[in-house]
């Protein structure tokens, strides 16, 4: 085998490591242990996630300057009372409390909106929108970076019956 061709399939493979460390890095949720997160309401009270056991729960990472953040927000409110009504929705943040109490007033959803006293890459997170589900077992049955379509009837069946 000739020096060219040896460089490469050494190039060739260097780029795939690294394409496939950012694959990993940005399209894949990390495995993390939602009772070990410090997070806080908005009276900095800390949130125990196991008094979520026996709810099904989706938990979202988001950030207020986030276009698909707003929008999944946005989506899973427009459908939560006629068809997510038997699910909590925890909506967490790494931005300043101030940040956080602002666009809970705004949007005036329903849902629990928390802070994470961390930065999200401190738990793994590389890339926004980041979703979570949980059962009533409180353990995660599914994990996903980037928008979810949860006005997809099909799609929207399929993960609640994964809570289940």
């Amino acid at each position: 085998m000739s020096k060219k061709t040896t460089y490469k399939i050494l190039i060739i493979a260097i780029l795939g490591v690294i394409g496939l460390y950012f694959y990993n890095k940005y399209n894949i949720a990390p495995s993390i242990q939602l009772t070990k997160l410090d997070v806080v309401d908005q009276n900095n009270s800390k949130f125990d996630f196991k008094s979520l056991i026996g709810k099904k729960v989706i938990v979202s990472f988001y950030a207020s300057w986030c276009p698909n953040c707003i929008e999944e927000l946005k989506t899973l409110n427009n459908i939560k009372a006629q068809k997510l009504q038997d699910i909590e929705i925890l909506a967490i943040t790494d931005e300043s409390m101030d940040k956080l109490i602002s666009f809970k007033d705004k949007k005036q959803y329903p849902f629990t909106f928390l802070k994470l006293n961390t930065s999200f890459s401190a738990i793994g997170i590389a890339s926004i929108p980041t979703t979570y589900l949980v059962n009533t077992k409180g353990e995660i049955v599914y994990n996903k970076v980037g928008y979810i379509h949860w006005d997809d009837e099909s799609n929207l069946n399929h993960l609640k019956s994964l809570m289940e």
